[in-house]
């Protein structure tokens, strides 16, 4: 593993992760439920490239994804100030010796609330409607109980309305404990172990690129923390299937219609993402083939018949993660909804960590 990132390094890797999910977001939002064909026939040979308006929404607006992953980090930045006023170390205000306390897997229990405080805020707030949510998310926020690791099992709850918005976990130091405080706060509304292991790889993953991993290191390290859980074994599919692909021969458009097996992405079909772990292996072989280029990575994200704002959303916050926010282009970094307040979000959830995360 490589070392960690200097605070200002953690910095801009956290808010490229902030940036790139909401860009992704915005760049497949307008496409999200047209297939194929369709974008192509719209947009020419390659797809949807930059920014378009939607539904009467301005070129760079983003969806429910960014919406509750801006929630997320509210949420976290919550927990953290009640940890730190509640839980500091004995030494705490001894001067020089003060520290904040080490995070433990008890305290993410408290973390879950403070998320969930969040989404019931959002869906209550007037951009809740502009974002699309998804029906299961929106009854189960609604119906005022979050779910946890410990409720039955829900077989329709396999969608990505829960990874779509954990990226934000990874970015605060949690160390191991990244895994599962995502698992736990996906949870909150899709009670599935494919969305819980899909999702804690994905924050894992995240904190590994933020601590100054290489992205090969940091698939290898969340797919070792993936095979402990149970119910692993379709996430672990398309993380497999993502690593192999990207370095095959397939072009974009044909490898991503061999991940996962629910749904067919064919030029005319529903298409692929709409579930957590398709979501996530595509996003992951997009920013495996084009590691080094943003635009292309959340181009061939997009430009799918599925769940076209999801991976993307998923893309930019992988490959803000690992490059930091210069390697955006800076048309998009500069045309994003809301720039300022992910930039602020990506700032304070880095500097949390550079406070003291998890010693794990």
């Amino acid at each position: 593993m490589s070392g960690e990132r200097s605070v200002d390094s953690r910095d801009g890797s956290a808010c490229g992760c902030m940036l790139g999910l909401a860009i992704g977001d915005a760049l497949g939002a307008p496409v999200e439920f047209s297939d194929r064909a369709a974008i192509l026939a719209r947009f020419g040979p390659e797809g949807v490239t930059d920014f378009v308006a939607r539904r009467g929404q301005p070129a760079g607006a983003y969806t429910d994804d960014t919406q509750m992953s801006i929630a997320t980090a509210r949420g976290i930045l919550d927990w953290k100030a009640q940890l730190e006023g509640a839980g500091a170390s004995p030494e705490a205000g001894r001067g020089d010796d003060a520290r904040p306390r080490v995070v433990e897997a008890a305290d993410l229990d408290v973390l879950a609330l403070a998320v969930w405080r969040r989404y019931v805020e959002w869906s209550n707030s007037p951009e809740c409607p502009l974002g699309s949510p998804g029906h299961r998310t929106l009854a189960t926020i609604h119906a005022g109980v979050p779910l946890t690791l410990r409720d039955p099992v829900n077989p329709g709850a396999r969608g990505c309305g829960g990874v779509m918005r954990v990226a934000p976990l990874g970015l605060i130091g949690l160390g191991r404990l990244a895994f599962e405080a995502a698992a736990r706060c996906a949870t909150l509304t899709h009670r599935h172990p494919i969305s819980d292991t899909s999702s804690g790889f994905l924050a894992l993953l995240i904190d590994r690129l933020v601590s100054g991993g290489s992205l090969d290191e940091a698939v290898d390290e969340a797919r070792s923390e993936l095979l402990r859980w149970p119910g692993h074994e379709a996430a672990l599919d398309v993380v497999d299937s993502a690593a192999r692909l990207a370095a095959g021969q397939l072009g974009d458009y044909e490898a991503i219609g061999h991940i996962g097996h629910v749904e067919v992405e064919e030029p005319t079909a529903k298409g692929k993402g709409w579930v957590a772990d398709e979501a996530l292996g595509i996003a992951l072989f997009c920013a495996l083939r084009h590691r080094d280029d943003v635009a292309a990575a959340l181009r061939a994200a997009v430009n799918i018949s599925g769940d076209s704002d999801s991976t993307g959303s998923i893309t930019g916050a992988i490959l803000g993660a690992a490059l930091g926010d210069d390697a955006i282009p800076e048309t998009w970094r500069e045309r994003v909804a809301n720039r300022e307040l992910l930039i602020d979000l990506g700032g304070r959830l880095a500097a949390c960590a550079a406070r003291g995360g998890a010693a794990v």
